[in-house]
């Protein structure tokens, strides 16, 4: 049996799958069809209305209430659902089958994007399933100059031609700082000008300083092919969409523009665009940023999540953009995050992924909102598209279904923003607490409305009846919340600070076998991802070493201390290491060389005698005792059988993480009782993996009856902990079960004290305006082990002092 044979054998038995017959939408319309009795998000003037949108041949014919369909025109019936303009990505690199950079030479413009489109592209479907319709398909960013885009909308099963927006302008993608300076990559710094951002704007200066003379010699000069493109870009017949980051390179590519003359568009990324946003705005010039990704590089060090909000008030326009395959699916909830950060509205949030992306690419009368004469792209969600609680059911492009979700119903929470806020009534003494008129949250206990006393760093009591000590302050939590602090149970946090600095990195060593490293002692507890989690209720973490066969044992940490040890609650609570990727094909004749490591390594660990004296072996004592958890990574259905297996062989106590397709073996981990870690904001494992299969894997894990919790895997990113498990509950997870996977769940797992609220325990708890699972929602208070902690964080800091510049 040939190995594809196996592998196909292998998902049939594992699970269901998604093939590319099943993404055919069964709703056909030809272009005609009526979206009857939604909630419409106009995005333009008529704002948000309930009604029907009439659509003949692909465009929007009329919009209005008890609207009739035509003769054989078929109806979406759209009760109780949201309809918004498609969604459109300003930044993508879809549909190029790794073709994104030209990077032999700095200088490129004559390359075209839309020469190698790829429409077989598996992320063009996962794109249009989360309702974005038209992508902005870029170079990459290792050259000054690079590629021309090409401007696509999201016609999965098209061919390429049928991929291309007809009409959409020409654009070209320029980059600036670390990219193309090839700073991050040491190997190929010196073999290619330019090397600083000096060299940057003397290539720019150059290249149109020679497309100039080109220009002036006219028809009788020899044909060039990239002079003849860097002549379009100047003339403004080709739009520059610029990648850069930081403020001063901003400002420079702002006065080349004007100095040249040519058309820039948008600043791509432009994490620091926050700092000149004036400047920006006078200038007329696009933002087209991410929501919140920080720290990657030095350059996106300074990076906030107000980037957007902050841009928008000073009069640019701005768009959020994904850059991903995988952020594309939800380009929807990274806008929201505006409203979180910044405090823009739900029309202003919306807009950042729907009209002003199409006014950057100038398409906005196509295209960005929903109005008569216009593309009929439409999203179609149950929920609000800025709630968490929402998933998009229907697609339309040019008036035609892209994508029908197959089996949807239900009712998503309502969708709401609280302005309640916490008040201090009286003040006690030091070290307690009453907080009064709450909704408290246990999690291992019913809700109620009450009162939490907290004394001495521990919850003193709790319940609906209790009379305010007279000692302590009280806060008057009317309209509020009370939830135990989230636990984030796999997170490199302190331990990575900019990822491709390797200076600031001690999560990952070399060599395979480091069973004795402990990650608290190199946990930074200075470190600015702490009090950026903090601030959205993360209160502790298990901060886990990675790299090689055996990484090290992780430590739980308090995010809150001065030094490591401050931080410490458990130095040592499990050994993490990771199963080797075994193919997917008959048995080996061998037995893998890096299994026959761990093997020999755990045999070795069994026959210890502590003479002579062996760190590794030492720290393995409590592992093969049974006496701690063995976090194994694992992520396909043969590694995780490989992973039981082997723990089975040496009395371990596994727990599966990453666990990318437990789902398809939920019921052999349920029956072993293993424990999963795992993330839903990911991409599927597989290209005929169900587009959702990573946002409904906790929900199988959960029927099934496997234990689980939900991770980060991140340091930058820990403060989204909370929409990891909100996308769970979006898709099939029960609510108050996601709510555990970053709370209680985490703290059975590993056998720790908090993740509850409850009398006698440590007071780790929260105050916000809503729902921690939803992204408009505000945390105003975060306690640690009973004492307040601020919420200032370097992104505080930073959007306090450049808002001052916005008038």
């Amino acid at each position: 049996m040939t190995r594809w044979l196996i592998l196909a054998a292998l998902l049939l038995q594992d699970a269901d799958v998604e093939l590319d017959a099943d993404r055919v939408p069964k709703t056909r319309t030809r272009g005609n069809v009526l979206v009857r009795n939604g909630t419409i998000h106009t995005v333009s003037a008529r704002g948000t209305i309930r009604g029907d949108i009439l659509v003949k041949d692909g465009r929007i014919a009329a919009i209005g209430t008890e609207l009739k369909a035509p003769e054989g025109v078929a109806v979406i019936d759209a009760t109780g659902l949201h309809v918004m303009p498609g969604i459109i990505d300003c930044h993508s690199h879809l549909a190029t089958d790794g073709g994104l950079n030209e990077s032999s030479q700095s200088v490129t413009p004559e390359v075209r994007i839309a020469d190698i489109l790829d429409p077989r592209d598996v992320g063009i479907y996962r794109a249009v399933a989360g309702g974005c319709t038209t992508g902005n398909v870029l170079h990459g960013s290792a050259n000054t100059i690079g590629g021309q885009n090409a401007v696509i909308k999201h016609r999965w099963g098209k061919d390429a031609k049928g991929l291309l927006f007809a009409g959409a302008p020409r654009g070209v993608k320029f980059a600036l700082g670390e990219n193309v300076t090839q700073a991050n990559f040491p190997s190929n710094r010196g073999k290619r000008f330019p090397n600083t951002r000096l060299g940057v704007e003397a290539t720019l200066r150059r290249a149109f300083a020679e497309a100039q003379e080109y220009m002036k010699r006219g028809a009788g000069a020899r044909r060039d092919l990239r002079l003849e493109a860097l002549a379009d870009i100047l003339r403004g017949d080709i739009l520059v969409h610029c990648h850069c980051y930081r403020a001063d390179e901003i400002l420079m590519i702002l006065r080349l523009a004007k100095e040249f003359g040519f058309r820039l568009a948008t600043l791509q990324h432009a994490l620091e665009a926050y700092k000149v946003a004036p400047e920006i705005a006078e200038a007329g010039v696009g933002v087209s940023t991410f929501a919140d990704w920080w720290a990657y590089k030095v350059e996106a060090y300074d990076a906030v999540p107000h980037n957007a909000a902050l841009c928008t008030r000073a009069g640019a326009v701005v768009s959020i953009n994904s850059d991903s395959a995988n952020h594309i699916r939800r380009l929807n909830l990274e806008a929201a995050k505006a409203m979180k950060y910044g405090g823009l509205t739900e029309d202003e949030a919306m807009r950042l992924v729907t009209i002003n992306p199409a006014r950057q690419l100038r398409i906005d009368s196509r295209v960005g909102s929903i109005e008569v004469g216009k593309d009929a792209d439409l999203a179609i969600f149950r929920g609000h598209p800025l709630s968490m609680s929402s998933r998009c059911v229907t697609t339309l492009i040019d008036g035609e279904v892209f994508f029908e979700r197959r089996e949807d119903s239900g009712e998503a929470p309502p969708f709401a923003r609280s302005t309640a806020t916490l008040r201090e009534r009286s003040r006690g003494r030091e070290g307690a607490f009453v907080f009064v008129n709450a909704t408290v949250h246990p999690v291992s206990a019913p809700d109620f409305v009450g009162s939490v006393v907290v004394r001495n760093g521990r919850i003193e009591k709790m319940g609906p009846k209790l009379a305010p000590p007279p000692d302590a302050t009280v806060y008057d939590a009317s309209g509020l919340h009370l939830y135990p602090g989230l636990i984030d149970c796999e997170t490199s946090l302190g331990l990575v600070e900019i990822e491709a600095v390797a200076g600031t990195t001690d999560d990952r060593e070399i060599g395979n076998v480091q069973p004795d490293l402990v990650a608290l002692g190199a946990t930074n507890a200075q470190s600015e991802h702490i009090a950026v989690a903090r601030a959205n209720g993360i209160t502790t973490a298990l901060v886990v070493p990675s790299g090689g066969l055996v990484s090290g044992q992780s430590s739980y940490v308090r995010l809150e201390g001065w030094t490591p040890r401050e931080m410490g609650i458990r130095e040592t609570v499990a050994l993490h290491l990771r199963m080797p990727s075994i193919p997917e094909e008959e048995e080996p004749k061998e037995e893998d060389k890096q299994l026959k490591e761990l093997r020999e390594l755990f045999q070795a660990a069994r026959r210890y005698a502590k003479t002579p004296r062996d760190l590794r072996l030492e720290a393995l004592q409590p592992y093969v005792r049974g006496e701690r958890p063995v976090v194994i990574e694992a992520g396909t259905p043969l590694q995780i059988r490989t992973a039981l297996r082997f723990a089975a062989e040496f009395g371990l106590r596994p727990v599966v993480s990453g666990g990318a397709e437990a789902w398809k073996v939920a019921p052999l981990l349920a029956e072993k009782k293993v424990p999963v870690i795992l993330s839903t904001l990911r991409l599927p494992a597989r290209r005929h993996d169900p587009y959702d299969s990573a946002y409904f894997a906790p929900a199988r894990l959960h029927k099934a009856g496997v234990p689980f919790a939900i991770r980060t895997d991140s340091s930058s990113d820990v403060r989204n902990l909370p929409y990891q498990a909100a996308m769970a509950a979006a898709y099939g997870l029960p609510r108050d079960e996601a709510l555990k996977a970053i709370t209680l769940h985490p703290a059975r797992i590993f056998g720790l004290e908090r993740g509850t609220l409850e009398e006698g325990r440590p007071a780790d708890l929260i105050v916000t305006n809503g729902d921690p699972l939803e992204i408009a929602t505000d945390v105003l208070l975060v306690m640690i082990d009973g004492k307040r902690v601020p919420l200032e964080s370097r992104h505080t800091r930073l959007y306090e002092k450049f808002r001052a510049r916005i008038k």
